[in-house]
């Protein structure tokens, strides 16, 4: 600063006017390009940290994920199995002579498998993109769709296959064999009840439109989505590094 004070006090002692005031416009324009430069590098630098945060965030759903496919392989496992079961039932391929052939038989519509998802990461996601405006990145509003899709229909369906597992049991309640069945004893009007009632086929019958077609269809859509999103999310950390 002393050497441009200098050359400006030069300038203006020797009335050299014109070559001072082109001299001042390019030291007026030397601070702008300055400003500039510090504020694009003060740019640069908040979109670093908000792309370092975006991965975070993006790998917190990606470990969500991959945890909830294998919650979904589970649920899917349980009802393909409920669903054999629940054939073997409404066929009469399982009688009140058979019956010990499969004993989960007996419980198919008093026991249900919820699916449980893991939400922190989507949780976290959301706030970034409500306070930073990322709204234009494709994976991130395909990720934000997911979630608000898949969220409520599967607690919904959580919610309506505990209520009917309730509802079920709590009828079981107004039969004589009741007692014995809770302590795990068996008698024939049970085991008939079980096998070859109208009743029981009815409750089976409704248990697996719901059970099957419902919440282990929605169950593997979430599956598949998911596995979807974990390779896009990858692929971007991977470009990202």
């Amino acid at each position: 600063m002393k050497i441009f004070r200098r050359i400006r006090h030069n300038m203006l002692k020797n009335k050299k006017i014109t070559a001072y005031l082109l001299y001042a416009i390019g030291e007026i324009v030397l601070v702008m390009v300055g400003i500039l430069l510090a504020l694009q590098v003060n740019n640069w630098n908040e979109e670093r940290k908000l792309q370092t945060t975006i991965n975070s965030v993006l790998k917190s759903v990606a470990n969500d994920l991959e945890t909830d496919t294998l919650k979904a392989n589970s649920v899917i496992d349980y009802y393909e199995k409920n669903q054999k079961n629940s054939s073997k039932i409404l066929t009469g391929e399982i009688n009140s002579k058979n019956y010990k052939e499969c004993p989960e038989c007996m419980s198919l519509v008093t026991i249900y498998r919820p699916f449980n998802v893991n939400n922190k990461g989507y949780e976290r996601l959301s706030s970034i993109t409500e306070i930073q405006g990322t709204g234009k990145d494709s994976l991130i509003i395909d990720i934000v769709g997911f979630y608000s899709l898949f969220l409520p229909l599967i607690e919904k369906n959580n919610d309506r296959m505990e209520q009917v597992v309730m509802k079920n049991f709590t009828a079981l309640e107004d039969y004589p064999w009741f007692v014995d069945m809770a302590q795990g004893k068996v008698n024939q009007e049970l085991i008939f009840y079980f096998t070859e009632s109208e009743d029981y086929k009815k409750r089976v019958a409704s248990h697996a439109i719901l059970a099957v077609g419902n919440h282990m269809n929605i169950t593997k859509q979430y599956k598949e989505n998911a596995t979807e999103l974990i390779t896009r999310i990858n692929k971007r950390l991977d470009y990202t590094k």
